[in-house]
């Protein structure tokens, strides 16, 4: 079976290699390349535009459908709004740039779908929306200036913001790192900043964030954004509908479940994953196909996407991409803090002279810890000799089970053995010899560990109780080991790894 990063990768270069043709040949080389690999096909078509990535006749996704283009408007007035030319359209609606005669300045107007504001409810939730985001004052959010009502329809007045939407910088391929790292930067700290407001977005995407030509970044349709913690709010919004675009939805919005500030940390993560390796790891041909990647799929670590890629960015981005909103960050300002010592690092390495092109010389200036980590290590080497300890007895108390329970819980003990210390064998010779890469194998291995010891632990419980009536010496030896094992893997070990990595390698609990 081939690994969805095997997959990735081939997308990946097959994608980075159709953009150095003209379009005209890509069904050419596609149909020479892509040869029985239909699903890399489809995800480098979708990357290409060629294809849609949600079916546009698929009655499951009527709903997020853009409306109708209605007659140019150029020229005309909506109230005081005088049109100049459309600027683009989606789901949401259709967004002029406009005069307004009123107070003489330029505005992006949203035409709202009429869907949106069918009902008074929905009308009540977008002012209640509108109302908060248009408390949002910092220097990446574009502004709210109003929402009206302007014969019958709904209209979003908001700051114009001149430059590309990231969409349009992602058609030339993945972004450079230490831009990368820049971009999600100015996107983590307006989040922060409405966060703290308890404003959410729910719907960042390459699409609603645009890139100034000087290198400002600015949020787009905070308009659209809720009150977390307003009652009325959370009731207005329970519609039923999913709020956002599905290769950009949490997996919580995408199970249809209460979408908070982790929300937009999980799409900062995936917008960030996107830019740095010009590919979207959910990204598929149907609806049901995308949500059930968003659910079930883990997304490969950057750095086997995109070889140029700090290990350190592979720790943040596996952070905010957990499945489990309590297991991402708990707090936007911590994404900050973690962007800013990385950003902070790339432009020691680069003063240093290593410079971003040269991934073995900036990979050795990152080689040496910044944190002690001789405890971390420690710590898994003692693990792994408990569990290479615990062979011995449990194939000696094996003969107090009647058959065949003895030989069934010697084999799964022997399971969690060879996994667990395998993976902490593996992790101490990397922290030793690589010590560069294990921020990102530690992340990578962190859940398969806990399984290991949360197995480990059972078995060693089920045992004693199997064994305890007649051999109480056994039962308390395995009643001990088991208790400590469950406490060095959930107590200890998340506290070495705090201090041998810092937060962004280590889950807040």
């Amino acid at each position: 079976m081939t690994s969805s990063s095997d997959t990735s990768g081939l997308v990946r270069d097959v994608y980075r290699e159709a953009l150095k043709r003209d379009p005209e040949e890509w069904t050419e080389y596609l149909d020479r390349t892509c040869a029985g690999r239909a699903d890399v096909r489809e995800r480098v078509e979708i990357l290409l535009g060629t294809r849609s990535a949600v079916p546009a006749d698929s009655a499951e996704t009527a709903a997020i459908q853009p409306e109708p283009r209605p007659p140019g408007l150029e020229g005309t007035t909506i109230g005081p709004y005088l049109i100049r030319r459309e600027l683009g359209r989606g789901g949401m609606g259709v967004v002029y740039l406009a005069d307004d005669t009123r107070l003489s300045r330029r505005v992006a107007l949203k035409a709202l779908s009429p869907t949106l504001g069918a009902e008074l409810v929905g009308k009540e939730r977008l002012r209640l929306e509108a109302r908060a985001a248009a408390g949002l004052s910092h220097p990446s959010i574009a502004t709210v200036y109003a929402l009206e009502e302007i014969d019958g329809g709904l209209y979003l007045a908001c700051e114009y913001v001149p430059g590309e939407p990231l969409r349009a910088l992602l058609k030339s391929g993945p972004l450079p790192i230490e831009l990368v790292v820049d971009i999600a930067l100015q996107l983590a700290r307006a989040l922060a900043s409405a966060h703290t407001l308890g404003v959410v977005h729910r719907d960042i995407k390459p699409e609603n964030v645009m890139r100034t030509p000087s290198g400002v970044v600015k949020v787009l349709d905070f308009g659209l954004a809720r009150m977390e913690d307003s009652s009325e709010s959370a009731r207005l919004t329970q519609t039923g509908a999913i709020v956002g675009t599905p290769a950009y939805l949490s997996p919580e919005q995408a199970q249809g479940m209460t979408a908070d500030f982790r929300t937009d940390i999980f799409a900062l993560g995936l917008l960030t994953y996107e830019l740095a390796s010009g590919l979207n790891p959910f990204a598929a041909t149907g609806l049901a196909a995308i949500l059930a990647r968003i659910i079930g799929e883990e997304p490969p670590p950057l750095s086997e996407v995109q070889p140029q890629s700090p290990p350190e960015l592979d720790a943040i981005l596996a952070h905010c991409l957990e499945k489990n909103p309590r297991e991402r960050y708990q707090s936007t300002q911590d994404v900050v803090a973690d962007l800013e010592r990385l950003q902070a690092d790339l432009q020691e390495s680069r003063r240093a002279g290593t410079g971003r092109h040269s991934s073995s010389a900036s990979r050795a200036v990152r080689a040496a810890p910044a944190r002690p980590r001789w405890w971390w290590e420690v710590h898994q080497l003692s693990v792994s000799a408990v569990y290479v300890a615990m062979v011995y007895p449990s194939w000696y108390v094996q003969r107090f089970l009647p058959p065949p329970w003895g030989t069934l819980l010697l084999l799964a003990v022997l399971g969690a053995v060879a996994a667990g210390a395998s993976l902490r064998l593996h992790l101490w010779f990397v922290a030793r010899y690589f010590p560069a890469e294990i921020p990102g194998q530690h992340a990578f291995t962190r859940r398969r560990l806990q399984i290991c010891d949360a197995a480990f632990g059972v078995l060693l419980v089920s045992t004693s109780l199997a064994i305890g009536p007649g051999h109480p010496e056994f039962s308390m030896l395995f009643v001990a080991v088991a208790a400590a094992t469950l406490v060095a893997a959930f107590v200890i070990e998340p506290a070495t790894a705090r201090v041998a990595f810092g937060d962004a390698a280590e889950a807040r609990r």
